[in-house]
């Protein structure tokens, strides 16, 4: 069994272009005032070395067995060379992925929905709230993935009839995505070389087999690589998330 991936915090820093989208991003949503003291305390924090207290879990992490806290990359027991692209695990806002999912114009029956850094496995038993064909997840993380397992059991445990759940282990940079129409959804899982691969990797998929495939993209860091891509059309656009769809049809 190979070695549990290094430490990774410390090379996890945004890009110039990632600092402007976090800082735009702290001032539309909490206001000048709310910003300011905010990387203010950021500075005082780095300066002094202290750690700041974990926030209280989201009211949606309720319906789960495991918590869905913080973790850095280095308690994650990742087993991937491709860890130092990944990004510091935080569980999914239920309200954005809702609102995103609200946005698509086609039924969603004959859809499989994949997320692609699945975590503990909240946008998995949120996504079972609508009408798709199957959901998986795929999760590099040993720790994360067993958490969302055990979620899925208890989910299955109260509703038998739910939509199949499944979440895979593995990179994502080495997932086969199934060649049925698709909702791919990325909480801004990992950037750089990760996400060029896994971009080349859905383009290869979808010119084999040419189908429709949603991108719902949360925290669009490098959202620029769906928009400037010719075979996916960006059909709305803001600092909350991004959704594509493909047109290379």
């Amino acid at each position: 069994m190979p070695p549990l991936a290094e430490s990774v915090s410390s090379k996890l820093t945004p890009t110039v272009r990632n600092r402007i989208y976090i800082a735009i991003h702290t001032l539309q949503s909490n206001g000048v005032k709310a910003a300011v003291s905010h990387y203010s305390e950021r500075i005082i924090d780095i300066v002094t070395g202290k750690e700041r207290p974990a926030e209280k879990p989201n009211i949606c992490e309720e319906r789960f067995t495991a918590r869905t806290s913080d973790h850095s990359l280095d308690q994650l027991a990742i087993r991937s060379d491709n860890a130092k692209w990944g990004q510091l695990y935080e569980p999914s806002r239920a309200d954005v992925l809702h609102k995103a999912l609200g946005k698509l114009t086609e039924r969603l029956d004959n859809y499989i929905f994949i997320d692609l850094g699945a975590g503990k496995g909240l946008p998995l038993l949120l996504a079972s709230e609508y009408p798709f064909k199957s959901i998986i997840g795929v999760e590099y993380s040993e720790i994360l993935a067993d958490a969302a397992e055990l979620n899925i059991k208890k989910h299955k445990e109260m509703n038998p009839s739910a939509t199949p759940i499944r979440c895979v282990r593995g990179d994502a940079t080495e997932f086969v995505f199934p060649p049925e129409p698709t909702v791919v959804y990325l909480f801004n899982p990992f950037q750089g070389k990760v996400m060029d691969r896994v971009i080349a990797n859905l383009e290869t998929s979808l010119r084999e087999h040419p189908r429709d495939l949603w991108v719902i993209y949360v925290n669009p860091w490098e959202m620029r690589k769906f928009r400037r891509n010719p075979l996916f059309e960006t059909i709305e656009w803001n600092l909350d998330y991004s959704i594509h769809r493909y047109v290379g049809r």
